[in-house]
């Protein structure tokens, strides 16, 4: 056979991967938790959600998102960035990608918005100074479909 021939036979496919059940690998910035407050979200879960049921994105305003994280400095924001959050890291965090914001139902019914994946880019987005950033919504229906612990409900403690 000519090395042309060759060139044009089509080479075999991997097999399936086994250790997914024959899925596809689950790429790497699907495979983490979320965790906000007490609540532990699968953020792998919400990628398949959102899969399932495909949604335009929204913009979110950088700098008020920012203010909120306290990513401005101010040490009395509402929200602190946790211990794992990674400034060197952010630098490298891709723009292009939606931010995922959760939806969650408070005790007196009002409903508030959070991220769950994304603050990275949101960083990355206040330090270069953009306006905004595109972001998915999950209804707080959604929210419960891929919360994985939230321990203390209701207002109990341990």
């Amino acid at each position: 056979m000519s090395k042309k021939k060759q060139c044009r036979k089509q080479k075999p496919s991997p097999p399936p991967n086994t250790s997914t059940g024959g899925q596809q690998a689950v790429p790497r910035h699907e495979q983490q938790l979320a965790v906000i407050g007490n609540t532990v979200l699968d953020i792998e879960a919400a990628f398949r959600l959102l899969r399932a049921r495909p949604r335009d994105t929204v913009h979110i305003d950088v700098d008020a998102w920012a203010r909120l994280y306290g990513m401005n400095g101010d040490p009395h924001a509402p929200i602190q960035l946790g211990p794992l959050f990674n400034r060197h890291h952010a630098a490298g965090a891709d723009l292009r990608r939606p931010l995922i914001l959760i939806t969650l139902t408070l005790d007196n019914g009002d409903e508030v918005q959070l991220i769950a994946d994304g603050s990275h880019r949101l960083y990355r987005g206040y330090i270069e100074g953009r306006d905004s950033l595109p972001a998915w919504i999950l209804t707080a229906a959604e929210t419960r479909a891929i919360t994985l612990t939230h321990p203390f409900q209701n207002g109990a403690t341990p």
